[in-house]
Formats: structure tokens, sequence, C-alpha cells
């Protein structure tokens, strides 16, 4: 951490937030007020089934791009003191020494390394092995599967990278030229011991690859290093400014939604809705995600699912069309919020969600469909959906919501309908933050916390205040929703019967 400078000059953090179908950046005073934001979306491919790449270098342009929109004019290149990162977890991009992709990144929700898997099985260990050392479970979209997926389908390009990074250390490196990942990410790549804050000997030797060709592991909050000049160049920047190693995107918004004691609880949406628990020590025994938090000294829970938000994308994308274009999710709302959906017996169950004791289905279904529904019925219903599985998931914690609620975080907190209906649904009061991008506040935490604007993250979280709105559960909405819920639950468990491989 670098020394509190206490001198009149006026400073400023970046928070930015690299996530799956594109990056958010956010410039904040010291005094955490956010003097402007800027988007790049950006595409996923899937040329396959189970496939799902991008581009790395998409990544650094909407970096670049958004960096200087929110920078020009407004603030003087040196006033920015310190970066830090939000970013998506568990995507590989095989890179040379200058830091050149020499593939498309295979994405987190890419699911092509099912021979791996079975490889790992039969070669290292069950699948709890990968559960105690990394606190994920053993995937076939995250990196050490996907490194091996690389060695057996496209060795020359596997015996040519210099270095096997994920999102965080491949934006380090083309910012210092340092590649590190800090600790909330490294479990979900599968090559670290999260315990011992160190890479597993066990899991490299069945990857075949050296700790060499693996990123730094730093802590959030720590310091990586100086932008370089060729950084501070094309992002309009000096060399002064630093960049502080982030989190998870979870993690960044668990920190910016001030989920900074052990006890707190919130669900983050997005392309993935996420819920997060907060503790003082790692639980292996509940199955869930474990990862070193973004505050020290605190571990986080978590459950996902998946494709959330992904589910109305795809609808207004394929179903919800408006001549060449979308619906706005505007008027999608306004129209969801006239009609129901599972209170006529319409249900949504969606991709990549929990069905019983089957998961991880990259199927979806709609249930109950009548000739009297149409496209925004559907909406409604995978509204719902994701609201049901997202109550559902919630049993699993030992860290129960308080009764003075959730806090709802992302895009869906942007949607008065679909926080109305979570609220109703779980029957808890949902705080919904006015600054909806809660990542982009919670990286600009750690790059104050890095270059000594605050002590810790207490003060980083109480410096930005950012309010909230709080929608309170409909009793009556709660009571019908109660029944529907188990009915939920009851399909759920047949369609994991009929999805069985």
């Amino acid at each position: 951490m670098i020394k509190k400078d206490n001198s009149m000059k006026k400073r400023y953090t970046l928070g930015i937030d690299v996530g799956t179908t594109g990056t958010k950046t956010y410039l904040f005073s010291e005094d955490g007020v956010a003097v402007a934001h800027a988007y790049q979306g950006y595409a996923l491919s899937n040329t396959q089934v189970g496939y799902s790449e991008q581009s790395a270098d998409d990544w650094w342009t909407a970096i670049v791009k958004t960096v200087r929109e929110v920078c020009d004019g407004r603030v003087a290149p040196d006033d920015v003191a310190a970066i830090s990162l939000s970013t998506q977890g568990g995507t590989l991009v095989p890179v040379d020494k200058d830091c050149k992709p020499l593939r498309p990144a295979i994405v987190w929700n890419d699911a092509r390394a099912t021979e791996e898997r079975d490889a790992y099985l039969q070669q290292v260990g069950d699948a709890d092995s990968m559960y105690q050392k990394t606190g994920w479970a053993l995937s076939a979209g995250l990196l050490l599967l996907e490194i091996c997926w690389l060695r057996n389908h496209e060795p020359e390009l596997f015996a040519k990278t210099d270095y096997f990074l994920s999102v965080p250390d491949f934006v380090s490196m083309k910012m210092t030229g340092v590649a590190a990942v800090d600790l909330s990410n490294a479990g979900i790549n599968q090559t670290t011991n999260v315990r011992h804050e160190a890479y597993d000997e066990e899991l490299l030797r069945f990857a075949g690859v050296p700790e060499e060709k693996l990123p730094k592991l730093v802590h959030s909050g720590e310091v990586i290093g100086h932008l370089t000049e060729q950084a501070a160049k094309e992002l309009g920047l000096t060399t002064n400014a630093v960049l502080v190693a982030g989190a998870h995107d979870q993690y960044a918004v668990a920190l910016g939604a001030g989920a900074i004691r052990a006890g707190d609880l919130l669900i983050g949406s997005g392309t993935c809705w996420v819920v997060t628990s907060i503790g003082k020590e790692p639980d292996f025994s509940c199955g869930l995600s474990q990862s070193v938090s973004a505050v020290e000294g605190l571990w986080g829970s978590l459950l996902s699912l998946s494709s959330g938000g992904l589910c109305l994308e795809w609808l207004r994308n394929n179903i919800a069309t408006c001549g060449d274009g979308t619906i706005d999710f505007r008027t999608l709302d306004a129209e969801a919020e006239k009609i129901g959906a599972a209170k006529d017996g319409l249900f949504f169950f969606p991709f990549s969600g929990t069905y019983g004791d089957q998961k991880f289905f990259n199927k979806a279904t709609f249930t109950g469909i009548d000739l009297s529904h149409n496209r925004f019925h559907l909406a409604r219903a995978i509204m719902e959906g994701v609201a049901f599985s997202v109550t559902w998931m919630t049993e699993s914690f030992k860290t129960k919501p308080s009764k003075d609620g959730i806090t709802l975080a992302g895009g869906a907190s942007k949607s008065k309908l679909w926080s109305q209906i979570v609220a109703d649904i779980t029957g808890l009061p949902v705080k919904t933050p006015a600054l909806a991008d809660l990542a982009c506040v919670g990286a600009a935490i750690l790059a104050g916390i890095g270059c000594g604007m605050y002590e810790n993250a207490e003060e980083g979280y109480h410096r930005f205040a950012v309010k909230e709105t709080t929608v309170y559960p409909n009793p009556e909405a709660h009571s019908m929703y109660a029944p529907m819920l188990e009915e939920y639950k009851k399909q759920a468990k047949s369609l994991g019967q009929m999805y069985r491989p």
C-alpha cells in the first residue's frame, strides 16, 4: 500500500468492471463522488454447442475507450492516482511474451472440456479434491481444464504459449507489464490452493504447466505497479498512476454494497446472478464456492445462476423483437407488470439452472405455455423464474438473510418490476443501491486503499456512502408466490431427471 498523501491536490480513482458482455468504467473523486461513467459492449462467440469465446483484445479496447471517455476534459492526466478492476472470473486467454493473445479467450461459461474433466477424475482424484483445494467445484469451463483442453486439442498453440492468463492478469500485464491475479479470482482458476494462498503442485502437474507461466498471486488492494509508458499513452494518463489489485466481480460488488462484515448477504445480478455470503472463515462443508474476499481477513461463499441476466437478453434478442431491433427494458417492464405468469401456470427454468440434485444443464425450459401467452408473459416468466431460482439458492447458506432485507445489486436493480418480484417471492425488503454498478464502486475503493486514500475497506465504503432505495414485499403477492415456489421446485426436480445425461 502507498503511504497516505495528505496534500491538497485533488486525486481521482478509476473503477473498471471488465464483464462478460461489456466493460464499465467510473471516474470517482477522492470523496466517493461519481464524476463520469462509460460503457462499451463486446460480443460472445458461440460457434458450437457448449463453446463460448470472445476476443481478449476487445477487453483492452473497451478499457481504453471508456477510460478516455470518462477522463478527457474532466481531469488532468496526472490527477488519476490509481486504477483497480472488477473482473469476470475463470476465463482463459493464452498469450505470448508481449501479452499478445494467441487465440480467442475461452470464457468461463464454456463447457467443452468434458473429456479433461473425466481425465482429472481418473488421474487425480474425485471432484471433492478440487473443491477442497480451490474452493470451486470441478468444472469443464474453468482455467485448469481449459488449459488441458488446449494441450490436447491445440498442442502447437499450447507449446508456444508464454503465459496462461485470465482477465485480471491479462489487463494487469497490459497496464504494468506484470501479470498478477488477485486471490479472490485465483480459486476460480482452479490452479491455486486458496487455503495456502499458493499454486498447487499436483494441479499444475496435471495441467502440464510450470508456475512461471502463470500470474503472480496478490491480495486485493495490493499495488501491482505503475502504468507503463505505452499503457499511459493509450489510456491518456501518466505513469504516476498505479494499478491496484482488484477482485472477482462478485466480491467487488460485495465491497461496493457494504458487505464488509461477517454475516452480510447480497444478490448480484448481471449476466450471472450470484448470492454472496461474507464470513470470517471459509465453509468447505456446505459445498458452495469459497473464496478469499476483497476485504482483508474475510472469506466469501458464492452460489451462482450463471445465466440469470442472459435469459432475458436471449428473449429480447431472439423473441421479443420489434422490427429490426429489440424492445427496450422500460417497455418490457411496463408490459410485463400488467400481466401474470406463474399465477396462471407459466414457469421458466433458466439456462444452467438448478434442477434438484442435478445442476448446470445448458438447457432452459418454459412449462405451462398457453395460447393466451405472448412475449411479455414469457418475459415475466423469466423474471419470476430467475427470482424463484435465487430464492431457492439462499436456502443452501448457513448465513440467512436478516429481516432487514437483502441487497440486490447490478442490472436487475434498475428494474422496479424485477426488484419487486424478488421482494415478493423472498418476502423480504430488497435494498437497491442508487448506483447500480457497484462492481466499479468496489474496484474504486480498492484503488483508493492501494494508493493510500483510505486506510481500509470500511473507511473507503463510508466515504462513498452509496444511497439505497428499499422495495418492500406485498404481503398478498408473497402469499400467492409461496405455493408457486414449491411447485417450481417440484417441476425443477422432474426436469433434472429428464435432463440427466
